[in-house]
C-alpha cells in the first residue's frame, strides 16, 4: 500500500508542476524581439548598404591604381644638354703664338698571347701553407715509414669483375616517307 501512495504522490507532484509551467507567460516584448531579428530595421539595412558601397568603391580605386601603375611605361627624363659657357677671349700680350705641328705617335703593336706567355709552365709561385706543412712532414718522417706499402686486410677479398660484353649495334634503314 505504501508503494501505491508513493506513486500517487509522484503523479500529483508531476501534474502540479505541469500546471504551473503551462500557466507561465513569456516575458514582455518577446514578440518584438523576435520580429526585430527576423525583419531587420530599415536604418540597419541602410547602414549596411553604405558599408558595402564604401568597400566596393575603395576596392575599385585600389584596382584602378594597380592597373595604371602596371601599364604605365615610365620614360626616363631627358638629359639636359650641357650648357656651353663662352668666355671673352683673353687679352694677348706679347707676340702671337707660333703654331706647332703635332708629333706623330708611332703605333706600338699589342703583345700577342704568345708574347705574354711565361717561359716556364707552370709559372713558379711561392708555396702555400699546406705545401709547406707537407714538406715539413716529409722531412721529419723516416723514409722507411714513407715507403711502407699499405697493409691490406687478408679477410677482405679483392673485387673481381667479369668481362663486359656489349652487343654490336645494328642500324636498319628507315623507310622513306614519300613511298
Amino acid at each position: 500500500m505504501d508503494d501505491k501512495r508513493d506513486q500517487q504522490f509522484v503523479d500529483e507532484l508531476l501534474n502540479a508542476s505541469l500546471q504551473r509551467y503551462r500557466s507561465e507567460e513569456p516575458r514582455a516584448g518577446l514578440q518584438n524581439r523576435i520580429l526585430a531579428k527576423v525583419l531587420p530595421n530599415e536604418r540597419v539595412a541602410h547602414r549596411r548598404g553604405a558599408w558595402v558601397w564604401a568597400f566596393g568603391a575603395a576596392t575599385g580605386a585600389v584596382i584602378l591604381v594597380a592597373v595604371v601603375t602596371f601599364f604605365s611605361h615610365r620614360k626616363p627624363a631627358p638629359i639636359p644638354a650641357p650648357q656651353v659657357v663662352s668666355y671673352p677671349a683673353p687679352l694677348q700680350i706679347g707676340p702671337a703664338p707660333v703654331a706647332v705641328q703635332p708629333t706623330l705617335r708611332r703605333h706600338t703593336p699589342r703583345l700577342t698571347a704568345a708574347a705574354r706567355r711565361p717561359e716556364q709552365f707552370p709559372t713558379p709561385a711561392p708555396l702555400s701553407e699546406e705545401e709547406r706543412l707537407l714538406l715539413a712532414y716529409v722531412a721529419s718522417t723516416p723514409s722507411s715509414e714513407l715507403s711502407t706499402p699499405i697493409v691490406r686486410d687478408p679477410q677482405i677479398e679483392p673485387l673481381q669483375f667479369s668481362e663486359i660484353k656489349i652487343a654490336r649495334i645494328e642500324i636498319k634503314e628507315l623507310p622513306r616517307l614519300n613511298e
